[in-house]
């Protein structure tokens, strides 16, 4: 089965399909040799290999991932270095599923650059989201030992540990990452999660408040941890907090069904059923294929009396329940 991380987005905020969302893309360009920025305009055919790394780039934030792997693709013909070509085919190629594609890709790179950090965290999150989990955490301990002082490799290794119940190893992680970077706002929404995981709901509300106090300004784009922190409020009934927290990540990030479902989960739970109607009705529209805003919607149709709707929506719900894919945060 597939799996989906739902924590952080990319950082061009990609949003694949079901709502989850996939992993932070590592840096690309710019850190390494073959960096767009350091490319010389001068030379004909290293103006065409900035060309087409600039039209990658631009496909894949239009979420046209077929197109970004053509312009990579071409790109790889006529860049002399290929490791940016290489890191932005193997980041669509991975946002569109083709992980073992993505792994062949970012192993051709890293057979000539076996110390690349962006690519052993990306080879990382392919392994991750293709159900190879040793062979994910071999690869982000790789990127620890290449880059001990950074906080992304550990950041990833938490988010591993996580999803894997080895909660105390995951917060060791994300306290890592804190170290070699205070400000690294997604570490503290990880810890969140980790700590509400262990039943110590002060201590998670109190991490999910510090990466918002970062984001809040610095980073107007970053929903997840609001959105995270609102789960947790809904589950011990602070559901006007939580509809705050919903919709704030919901203005911050309108592309996430999640968000939507948030907001109208809080409403339906604070006795709002007509405005839960709304943003639930938004989240089921954004993504046919998520099936937690049904489960809502029949239960507000039955309390109302709206039998055919309440039972059209069920029928919905248990469709979609039986192909949902595992999603992880």
């Amino acid at each position: 089965m597939t799996r989906c991380i739902a924590v952080a987005f990319f950082s061009l905020a990609i949003l694949p399909s079901h709502g989850q969302v996939l992993p932070d893309a590592p840096q690309t360009p710019g850190q390494n040799s073959s960096g767009i920025g350091e490319l010389n305009i001068g030379n004909p055919q290293v103006a065409e290999c900035e060309v087409l790394l600039r039209e990658s780039e631009q496909e894949f934030v239009k979420e046209d991932f077929s197109s970004a792997m053509a312009a990579s693709q071409r790109a790889m013909a006529v860049c002399q270095d290929q490791t940016a070509p290489l890191l932005l085919l193997s980041r669509s190629q991975m946002l569109s599923h083709q992980f073992e594609a993505a792994e062949q890709s970012l192993h051709q790179l890293l057979g000539k650059a076996p110390s690349n950090l962006p690519a052993l965290i990306q080879l990382g999150q392919v392994q991750y989201l293709n159900n190879h989990d040793s062979d994910a955490a071999k690869s982000f301990q790789q990127a620890i030992h290449v880059a001990p002082d950074q906080p992304d490799p550990h950041y990833w290794l938490g988010r591993l540990y996580y999803q894997d119940g080895r909660v105390q190893q995951a917060i060791d992680e994300f306290q890592a990452a804190i170290r070699f970077d205070s400000a690294y706002y997604k570490a503290y929404d990880g810890m969140g999660l980790c700590y509400q995981a262990l039943g110590q709901n002060g201590q998670a509300a109190q991490d999910f408040l510090k990466g918002i106090d970062l984001v809040h300004k610095d980073h107007p784009d970053y929903d997840v941890v609001y959105a995270d922190f609102a789960e947790l409020l809904l589950k011990v009934n602070k559901n006007k907090q939580a509809f705050d927290l919903a919709s704030e990540a919901a203005s911050r990030n309108s592309r996430s069904p999640r968000n939507f479902f948030l907001a109208g989960k809080a409403l339906e739970q604070d006795g709002h059923p007509d405005a839960s109607l709304r943003w639930l009705r938004k989240a089921a529209q954004m993504d046919p294929a998520y099936p937690d805003p049904h489960y809502l919607l029949a239960r507000i149709y039955r309390r109302q009396g709206k039998d055919a709707e309440a039972r059209q929506e069920a029928a919905i719900l248990q469709t979609l329940a039986a192909h949902a894919p595992q999603v992880r945060r």
